[in-house]
């Protein structure tokens, strides 16, 4: 099946899917966190039998845009973020994870107990100090919605769904003929000469009559099209704000406290280390019992002879265990260790362990100085989110029918708060949202002007808004892009005069004329770009594709070619030599690099036609 695909995806076609499924993979990763709603009725879609519902969509949804916003941080694009932009992409990756991970489950591919525990006991955001911690890993799930029992379930599929991409992506191959056709083209290089005739020398001297610029507008009217465009008033209610108008009493705070203290349960903690030892071999067993026996260091041992790739490098330390963590075999013999002592070999699904107590650990109660900071805050949102609740529920009522929100965000203790102008497709801040978008496009509250239905934009964000400006599609106003066309025909016009210039050198150079000689009677600076690549930013970077597009001559004439840049300068150019790239001029390290880099490339285009290929005959149904 694999070597068919392969065979139907070669050329150009590869390389476009390719590209594509990298960039998916990028920006969304394989979602770990999806497909655990259990509950959900509101299915988007059915993939074979398995549903993805409404739930599963809008937590993968808002995995992405977290991964959006962490690459771009405060400058992440407002569209970027809507639902509408990311639901199709992030649903399609559902399903295509979901054909995936049911071919992996036929496949009978499975993972074991101990190697899903290893994973998560190896999840950064699980970790404290490297790390991992219990609690934090408690907390993370409760703030996620999952069980430890459905959160296991999940990181087991979707590892094994790793497992199975894997399997089809690293059996991908290079060979050395297409590792040299592509070394011939990227690392090609060229020398070449340039001047620039700059454009911004003539703008000032330059003066466009207003019948021109009346007539560019008239002939140009698909360039200044504005669409429909919308601004909007509305009432945002969240628990965050009445948090900050709610006082919380030490009384309160303390009372609170005791009760904590009440229910502590005191639960040993136990550091353990470990020596793991994959597979069965008995001879590296053997060696490091012996060791062990003579008393050597289990920290550098450790480091040597550890299968685990992650704890070895700290000296086998995996950190603390309330006996739920690790495996139970792992953990009974954890249990009989005293601090110090060094298990006999313990043997799992993970493979044949060595374990070492370096710690044992009450939990105490904490104190109150060290608690009262977040039981207040505990105190506090539990307040908001009562305040919030009543004021959702009188949101609806206060709204209705107002002719504006201004005595309704009053009556509720908000901010009203406003938007600019915003299209169908969204704006900035809350107009990015698709929910908010739609409700202020909706006939009855664009046209008629009434105030939207209560928006619930997440379990703890709602909105209602009304529509305070309205603009119709249509044209934009010849003095809102008067400036843009002047600048526009001046340079249209300047690098016009600039063209014949550059002519007469182009024709200089070609009957033989000296480019430095000509370059100086004219005042210009010849630029000399000698072993240039591919590549290249701003004008530097047009000027090079420009070079890369004159064709290779073998003779020894050299092209000369002009041509004006998007900024309107005109540049004359004179290619001197072409070398393609050479494989063989590279080092043994590039080389295999490179050989690496192609097979990876390879691979995510055949993983690419797997999942097409078991997208196409899967029974697959989008609501």
């Amino acid at each position: 099946m694999l070597q068919s695909m392969r065979d139907n995806l070669k050329g150009t076609a590869a390389v476009i899917v390719a590209g594509f499924f990298g960039f998916i993979m990028v920006i969304g990763g394989i979602d770990f966190f999806t497909g655990a709603s259990g509950g959900s009725a509101d299915k988007v879609a059915e993939i074979n039998g398995e549903k993805i519902t409404n739930l599963d969509l809008q937590r993968a949804i808002q995995n992405r845009r977290n991964m959006i916003m962490s690459q771009y941080g405060d400058n992440v694009p407002a569209d970027l973020l809507s639902d509408e932009q990311l639901r199709e992409p992030v649903l399609q990756q559902l399903v295509n994870s979901a054909v995936m991970r049911q071919a992996a489950q036929d496949s009978g591919m499975v993972m074991s107990p101990a190697g899903v525990d290893k994973e998560i006991a190896q999840i950064p955001g699980f970790q404290v100090n490297g790390k991992f911690d219990l609690q934090t890993y408690r907390d993370g799930l409760r703030r996620m919605g999952y069980s430890p029992a459905g959160f296991r379930q999940i990181m087991e599929r979707d590892i094994v769904l790793q497992q199975y991409a894997d399997s089809v992506s690293e059996s991908a191959f290079a060979t050395r003929e297409g590792a040299e056709q592509v070394v011939a083209i990227s690392m090609e290089e060229r020398d070449f000469d340039y001047v620039v005739l700059p454009v911004q020398d003539l703008l000032a001297e330059t003066t466009v009559p207003d019948s021109e610029i009346e007539a560019y507008y008239q002939n140009h009217q698909a360039e200044f099209q504005r669409p429909e465009q919308v601004a909007i008033e509305y009432i945002e209610l969240k628990p965050s704000l009445f948090a900050d108008n709610i006082d919380v009493s030490e009384e309160d705070v303390r009372a609170q406290y005791e009760q904590e203290v009440a229910n502590f349960q005191e639960q040993t903690r136990r550091r353990a280390a470990h020596i793991l030892v994959e597979g069965d071999n008995e001879e590296k067993i053997a060696e490091i019992q012996a060791k062990l026996d003579a008393g050597e260091d289990f920290a550098e041992l450790a480091k040597t002879y550890s299968d685990d790739i992650v704890s070895r490098e700290e000296g086998g330390d995996l950190g603390f265990t309330t006996g739920d963590v690790f495996p139970k075999p792992f953990e009974k013999a954890l249990v009989g260790l005293e601090v110090g002592q060094v298990s006999a070999p313990v043997v799992t699904d993970s493979g044949t362990h060595f374990i070492k107590l370096l710690e044992v650990a009450g939990a105490e109660p904490p104190s109150f100085e060290e608690r009262k900071g977040a039981i207040a805050a505990q105190l506090r949102n539990a307040e908001a989110e009562r305040e919030f609740v009543d004021a959702l529920g009188r949101l609806a009522d206060l709204a209705y029918n107002a002719e504006t929100l201004t005595g309704p965000a009053e009556d509720l203790g908000v901010p009203l708060q406003t938007t600019e102008l915003f299209s169908r497709e969204g704006g900035s801040g809350i107009a990015a949202n698709e929910k908010v978008a739609a409700a202020a496009f909706a006939p009855e509250v664009m046209v008629d002007r009434n105030t939207s239905d209560v928006l619930n934009l997440s379990e703890d964000h709602a909105l209602v808004l009304r529509v305070t400006e309205h603009q119709p599609a249509g044209t934009y106003p010849l003095a809102d892009v008067r400036e843009q066309i002047v600048d526009r025909l001046k340079r249209d016009k300047a690098s016009a005069q600039l063209a014949v210039r550059a002519k007469e050198l182009e024709q200089q150079l070609e009957q033989g004329g000296d480019f430095a000689e000509l370059a100086e009677a004219q005042e210009l600076t010849l630029e000399t770009s000698d072993k240039t690549r591919r590549g290249g930013f701003g004008q530097r970077g047009e000027i090079i594709e420009h070079a890369f597009s004159l064709p290779a001559s073998d003779s020894r004439d050299r092209a000369t070619s002009r041509f004006a840049t998007s900024a309107g300068d005109q540049v004359v150019l004179q290619l001197r030599d072409v070398r393609p790239g050479d494989l063989a001029r590279q080092s043994s390290e590039q080389r295999r690099a490179l050989m690496q880099q192609l097979a990876s490339v390879n691979g995510r285009a055949e993983l690419a036609a797997v999942q097409k290929f078991l997208a196409d005959k899967a029974d697959i149904e989008i609501q």
